[in-house]
C-alpha cells in the first residue's frame, strides 16, 4: 500500500480521522518517553482524532509526504481510502483520494475490508452502524 500513496499524502492534510484507544496506546508504546497523547489526539466530543500541526497530520512529513510512524499507523489509516459512511450505512471511498483505483480492486477485497472496518467501527470506537 505505501507504494500506492507515494508522493500523494492528501488523506494526511487537515485530517479528521479517528483512533481507537488501541491505537493510541500503540503509538505511545511505540514512540514513548518523547510522546505524549496530547501530543498527537485531541477529543472530540466523545472520539479521538489525529490532530492537525500547520495544516496536516502531526505524524505526516510533508517535506517527504511519508507518514513518520507507518508501520504503527492508526487502524482508520490502515484501511483508507476505505471508509464507513454513517449515513448510507456502507463503506465508500473517500472522494479526496485521488488513487482510488489502486485500492481493493475485486469485489472480495473490498467487501472483507468493509466487514472489518465495521467490526472496528462497533468495537473499537464505539459507533452503533
Amino acid at each position: 500500500m505505501k507504494e500506492k500513496c507515494k508522493d500523494c499524502g492528501i488523506c494526511c492534510i487537515d485530517t479528521e480521522m479517528m483512533v481507537s484507544k488501541k491505537d493510541i496506546n500503540l503509538i505511545l508504546k511505540s514512540y514513548a518517553p518523547n510522546l505524549r497523547k496530547e501530543d498527537f489526539v485531541r477529543k472530540i466530543n466523545d472520539y479521538f482524532q489525529l490532530k492537525n500541526i500547520n495544516g496536516h497530520c502531526v505524524f505526516f512529513d510533508i517535506s517527504t509526504k511519508t507518514c513518520k510512524i507507518y508501520t504503527k499507523r492508526p487502524q482508520g489509516c490502515r484501511f483508507y481510502p476505505l471508509t464507513y459512511d454513517k449515513d448510507k450505512k456502507t463503506c465508500v471511498f473517500d472522494e479526496d483520494c485521488p488513487r482510488t483505483h489502486l485500492f481493493y480492486q475485486s469485489g472480495d477485497d473490498f467487501e472483507q475490508t468493509c466487514k472489518q472496518i465495521k467490526k472496528f467501527v462497533r468495537k473499537y470506537l464505539n459507533i452503533d452502524l
